[in-house]
């Protein structure tokens, strides 16, 4: 894998705690064992205080976390178990997830839908809240330097959530600015239901998709690690649907020959186009 993304030193910008492993933790795992140093720095990390949306109280509850308990800090150290569980580091930022945020009216960003655990976001562009995306890309910047990465990996955000967007398309924006390669993982578990394409902002386009084969320890490495995040193995995992069995299934059919992987994209820039 690691001669495949042809890097040393990896920096995965992912939007959520548990994002970068759910989608992209067997390439992570590979590269670590190939020799590469992998960092992954979540973007959408920080701790909310009360009072909470409807949506997030009801995620807290499936999640198993009591009402006064630290939903943020839980997650975060499930996130450092995970990754080190994949011999990665951490960096964590201190932005709210999409469910502990308003929009400019005052009304919550997230809503529930009746009858079931997902959660409706505001369909919002990251030029809506200018603010916000600017100071994540300067955060970004920030790591980029400090890591000084030969490869950069996050999101293609395909689901359309705003905070996977805002991500994406910052990182896009300090890749290209500090002349870093940028690859794009699929949105795991949301391509296993959904075939949708990434819409990048002007100025980008996506290479040729990339599956990229893993040895079954990466493969092995990767579910063991998803098991640390066991708030959101309880909305992902359980006797009536095997995540594992869906991911290795999703695999198969997007390789040429038998054995797990997942897929990127590389990204090019008009610049690089001409």
């Amino acid at each position: 894998m690691t001669q495949d993304l042809g890097t040393d030193r990896i920096l995965a910008i992912s939007p959520h705690l548990d994002d970068a492993v759910l989608s992209f933790g067997a390439g992570l795992a590979q590269a670590e064992r190939d020799g590469a140093k992998v960092t992954v720095h979540t973007v959408f990390a920080g701790t909310a205080t009360p009072p909470f949306s409807p949506a997030a109280e009801r995620l807290h509850s499936i999640w198993g976390l009591s009402p006064d308990e630290d939903a943020s800090q839980r997650r975060r150290d499930e996130d450092i178990a995970a990754l080190g569980h994949l011999g990665a580091e951490y960096r964590h930022s201190g932005f709210l997830d999409a469910i502990y945020r308003k929009v400019a009216d005052g009304r919550w960003m997230a809503d529930n839908v009746p009858g079931r655990q997902k959660l409706a976001i505001g369909r919002l562009s990251p030029q809506d809240d200018p603010e916000l995306f600017s100071a994540v890309k300067d955060e970004i910047a920030s790591v980029v330097e400090e890591r000084d990465p030969t490869l950069i990996l996050t999101c293609a955000a395909a689901s359309g959530h705003i905070d996977n967007e805002i991500t994406r398309d910052a990182t896009l924006l300090v890749a290209r600015e500090k002349d870093v390669p940028v690859r794009l993982w699929e949105d795991l578990p949301h391509a296993l239901f959904a075939r949708e394409d990434a819409e990048l902002p002007d100025g980008f386009r996506l290479g040729a998709p990339v599956f990229g084969s893993v040895e079954e320890d990466a493969r092995t490495r990767k579910f063991e690690a998803l098991l640390l995040y066991p708030t959101q193995m309880r909305m992902l995992h359980g006797p009536e649907k095997d995540l594992f069995a869906q991911l290795d299934g999703h695999a198969g059919k997007n390789s040429a020959r038998s054995g797990y992987g997942e897929t990127t994209w590389p990204v090019i820039s008009r610049e690089e186009t001409g």
